[in-house]
């Protein structure tokens, strides 16, 4: 008996939780009707204290967003800036992403337009494909110039970082990111031997080598609004520390992987251009990034340039062409304010 009546108890209980909230949005829906014909009427002396205490709790979110654009209105008709401005500054805060809708008043609209909505700055996770290719600065070759030949071969890698994006003027973005960074490509040097009264006999030296590096690019961009997405140019410098590389010689010979770290600068600066494609979603952005760098500097250590000379190789001076492909996601912070 007495579980039953616990039972009941707690089932009235429920009821009566579930209840109130409901009974409260009715009872604030009814006053923010009121608040509507009271603006009607011009008398909009009793709209603040009829909506704010429902403005916290009680209304549903299509209500509350309503109830904000009344009280900033009956403020403006009252003459009372101030007070417009901050329930102004409350709504953005409670819908930083808000667009004007066609129905809006002409006086809530031109308010509006004086706050700046844009994120104060983006962050972001970035992921994708690379390709590069060395950028021969000076050849080196111990052969015989006429009888040998170099080529380079582009080799797939990848690249994942971190990444700050902030609007400095309308249109215009200040980014700065954080990557780890993985390429590879090839150096091929072919020599032709011609021995008297014998056949040229053709040698190859292939090595392949692979190069980790920690980059930090920046970049201005400029961006274009397009009714389903926006695109962007961008243009900007990035200083990479690289701390590990690795080659493996392809010949007839089988050969180990060799530690190639100390044969490289560790400081790579890089030039680079690109554009791209931003998707808007709820609080942030998708966004598909392709970028050209141009390698600037030498990476080769100069004392090590003959370390392979009995093969036959020697290291060109040489920097990176690299082109990337990226992927990512941007969560948008706001605080909105006064232009």
């Amino acid at each position: 008996m007495k579980i039953s009546r616990f039972l009941l108890y707690l089932w009235y209980v429920v009821l009566m939780y579930c209840a109130l909230p409901l009974a409260a949005q009715e009872d604030c829906g009814s006053k923010l009707v009121e608040a509507q014909n009271l603006y009607k009427q011009g008398l909009i002396e009793e709209i603040p204290q009829l909506l704010k205490p429902c403005i916290e709790s009680g209304f549903t979110r299509s209500q509350r967003n309503a109830a904000y654009k009344l009280l900033v209105l009956a403020y403006l008709f009252d003459g009372d800036q101030y007070n417009a401005e901050n329930t102004m500054i409350e709504f953005l805060k409670k819908n930083p992403e808000y667009e004007v809708m066609p129905g809006d008043p002409v006086e809530f609209v031109s308010l509006f337009e004086t706050f700046r909505t844009l994120s104060v700055f983006s962050f972001g996770l970035k992921l994708g494909p690379n390709i590069s290719n060395p950028r021969i600065i000076e050849p080196f070759d111990q052969g015989d110039i006429n009888h040998s030949t170099s080529r380079n071969s582009s080799g797939a890698g990848f690249q994942a970082g971190l990444s700050v994006n902030r609007y400095i003027a309308e249109h215009v973005f200040l980014n700065l990111g954080l990557n780890f960074v993985h390429n590879s490509y090839k150096f091929v040097e072919e020599q032709t031997l011609i021995l008297s009264g014998q056949e040229p006999v053709i040698s190859t030296f292939t090595l392949k080598e692979s190069l980790n590096r920690y980059e930090i690019p920046v970049s201005v961009g400029y961006e274009f609004e397009l009714p389903d997405f926006n695109t962007f140019v961008r243009t900007g410098l990035s200083i990479s520390n690289i701390f590990r590389v690795t080659a493996k010689p392809e010949t007839d010979v089988i050969l180990a992987q060799q530690n190639f770290t100390e044969r490289r600068r560790n400081l790579l600066l890089s030039a680079h251009v690109g554009a791209g494609i931003k998707y808007k979603i709820p609080r942030g952005y998708l966004v598909m990034d392709i970028r050209y760098h141009y390698g600037l500097n030498n990476i080769v250590e100069p004392a090590f340039r003959y370390k392979d000379s009995e093969r036959g190789y020697e290291d060109d001076k040489f920097s990176l062409y690299n082109m990337t492909f990226s992927f990512g996601y941007y969560f948008s912070f706001y605080q909105p304010k006064k232009r």
